[in-house]
């Protein structure tokens, strides 16, 4: 059987059809622009984009006429098709449209595959003989399977991959390096290409590229020996990916990380943002290397950081005096709840590694928080500053309620107790007692932005930190009841599932702007970017202030499902990251992808990075022993 595949260059693809044991001829169309090749017996046509030579088409549609399988992906003009240009997938599914019997062994009606931010060319119109085997369809809320009957899902969808008659195949989409980019499930995608690998050739391959990332250490971390030599290098990796995403040195910050976008040839989009949360996590990360590793240079750049978010992404004199800028170009915005993750680090510092000397550029912040703080205690979601006035601040202080949302308040509430631990301003005990204590008298019921389980999540360090500071019992129940109903959401790999129960949080359900991974309770689906990255510095600092060693055991599970999620690849801006979504069934970064930038495969230096590096080196920061206490 001879293969004739047309292609500017190797990809995934051909390497799998030439294991099928073909006599595989790979070419250009500029090579066989004026040659006859007919001798083939099937072809395939690979990632030219809108137009193949006529010359060759010519030879290519009178093989399909011969009844020669052809297979051709993502052309504007094949046969009497006819396409529109390419547009982006990212907010797109495919779906199989097609019962297993009559179509792809291993892939029923109804079968998700996310093909990432892929160039769709879509038909203006179909063909005698065509038969639809994937569809897209727009802004599913689905996991892994879309529950619909196949009139359903053929009713206003658009086509992903189709037979004509029975020996042309053509996808609208470019799935020629579907390894390197990512697609997912990976699972499903390789039944998929085993499908057309076998199609094409006629025989099944007898090889399939191995994942471009791998997810984590497969060791027994169950040993502490190999728990600790899995930790440190989980920290390493990390702090080596910190590093590439540093802005010059770390005197302008740390960039905002990868968007959840990878093309068709498996380039991913950065978050090339600035963001002084993001900054301030990430000094925090390097504050705890520091002291981890006995590192200089590390301190040294955690030193660079500070000096920028305290000096220009701070606001100094003035009626905002003290306030934290979000970013680099949101430059008249703060989120309270976002200030308060840049300064904590800060606090650590002066809590446990020693230097106070960012203290009075923190206290300064948290006095304008305070000042722009409704009675209940509870901060305002955002404040934007255009327009506005002390009148407009003393209004804000004036109201009876804030926002009831531990997304948006229980951080900086955290920050006012630990910095009411450093210099014992009853101002700052006060407001942060008031407002946790009106969350959780709303509890579970507080307006939720992803998930009940980011709610969770987001509670446990500030519980913790008020019971430290109060040392009173009810605080110390309002802790372990948040964390006894997280534990009902425990996966065996040691994360934590979505939950939403009754679908109350904002983004629950929603495929337009920012969305929850949550599509249906039941998911293994953890968010490390809103839930369960915040669970290692929860834990370990629960555990600090109880010394119950349940808490310690909560810290060890969640640090283990950190080291086996951690990506490891050869790509310095992936490897030693983790991604937003993590199957923990599957084992792989998927989830629902149609969030604005911060999807599945998204990695947030600060939210994500920096929160569970820190998590990581807790025990060195605070005291404890990983082992035992």
């Amino acid at each position: 059987m001879k293969l004739l595949v047309l292609t500017k260059q190797t990809c995934d693809l051909t390497d799998v059809l030439q294991s099928c044991g073909a006599e595989v001829d790979i070419m250009t169309i500029g090579d066989v622009v004026n040659a006859d090749i007919s001798m083939y017996d099937a072809y395939c046509v690979l990632g030219f984009g809108n137009v193949i030579d006529p010359r060759v088409r010519v030879q290519l549609e009178a093989a399909c006429e011969n009844g020669k399988h052809v297979f051709v992906e993502a052309v504007g003009s094949f046969l009497g098709i006819y396409s529109a240009d390419g547009v982006n997938t990212i907010h797109s599914r495919l779906i199989c449209a097609v019962p297993e019997e009559n179509g792809i062994p291993g892939l029923a009606l109804g079968d998700l595959l996310d093909d990432e931010a892929n160039s769709m060319h879509q038909p203006y119109f179909t063909v005698e003989g065509f038969k639809p085997l994937l569809v897209y369809k727009e802004r599913i809320i689905a996991h892994t399977h879309l529950n619909a009957t196949q009139e359903e899902i053929l009713k206003d969808c658009k086509y992903g991959l189709w037979m004509i008659g029975e020996n042309v195949m053509m996808t609208s989409f470019h799935l020629h390096n579907f390894n390197k980019a990512r697609f997912a499930p990976r699972a499903a995608w390789q039944k998929l290409i085993r499908y057309i690998a076998e199609w094409i050739t006629g025989s099944a391959p007898a090889w399939m590229p191995e994942a471009i990332l791998q997810y984590g250490t497969m060791e027994d971390i169950s040993d502490d020996e190999v728990f600790e030599k899995c930790r440190r290098e989980a920290i390493e990796r990390g702090m080596g990916w910190l590093r590439e995403f540093l802005v010059d040195e770390g005197r302008c910050g740390i960039m905002e990380g990868l968007r959840h976008n990878i093309d068709p040839e498996g380039k991913q989009s950065l978050l090339s943002c600035v963001r002084t949360d993001c900054s301030g996590e990430a000094s925090g990360a390097f504050k705890f290397y520091a002291k981890y590793k006995g590192d200089a240079e590390s301190r040294e750049i955690a030193a660079r950081i500070d000096d920028f978010i305290y000096g220009p992404m701070q606001i100094h004199g003035g009626i905002f005096d003290g306030l934290m800028r979000w970013t680099d170009s949101a430059w008249q915005v703060c989120y309270p709840d976002d200030a308060a993750r840049a300064i904590l680090p800060g606090l650590y510092d002066c809590l446990y590694l020693g230097d106070a000397s960012t203290f009075p550029a923190i206290s300064r912040a948290l006095d304008f928080l305070v000042k722009a703080t409704p009675k209940d205690g509870c901060g305002v979601w955002r404040l934007d500053l255009p327009g506005m006035t002390e009148e407009k601040i003393t209004e804000i202080s004036s109201a009876e309620c804030g926002y009831h949302s531990a997304h948006y308040t229980a951080y900086y509430h955290a920050a006012l107790l630990l910095a009411y631990k450093h210099c014992g301003k009853a101002e700052y005990l006060d407001t942060a007692k008031r407002g946790l204590e009106t969350l959780m008298a709303l509890y579970p019921e507080t307006s939720r932005e992803q998930s009940e389980t980011e709610e969770m999540c987001r509670l446990v360090l500030p519980l913790a930190a008020l019971y430290d500071a109060t040392g009173e019992e009810k605080h110390r129940e309002m802790l372990y009841r948040v964390v006894d109903d997280l534990e009902t959401h425990k996966h065996p790999m040691g994360g934590f599932c979505e939950w939403d129960t009754g679908y109350k949080a904002a983004c629950s359900r929603e495929s337009k702007g920012e969305c929850s991974l949550l599509t249906e309770n039941g998911d293994p689906i953890a968010d490390l970017l809103y839930s369960s990255n915040w669970l290692p510095i929860g834990f370990a600092y629960a555990y600090h202030v109880t010394g119950d060693a349940r808490f310690l055991q909560l810290w060890r599970d969640i640090i283990g499902f950190c080291m086996r999620s951690q990506v490891i690849s050869d790509d310095k801006k992936t490897n030693g990251s983790w991604c937003r979504g993590f199957d923990m069934d599957l084992k792989e970064a998927y989830g629902c992808p149609h969030d604005v930038g911060w999807a599945a495969n998204a990695s947030e230096s600060g939210w994500t990075n920096s929160e569970i590096l820190m998590g990581m080196m807790m025990p060195e920061i605070l005291g404890f022993d990983a082992k035992n206490g």
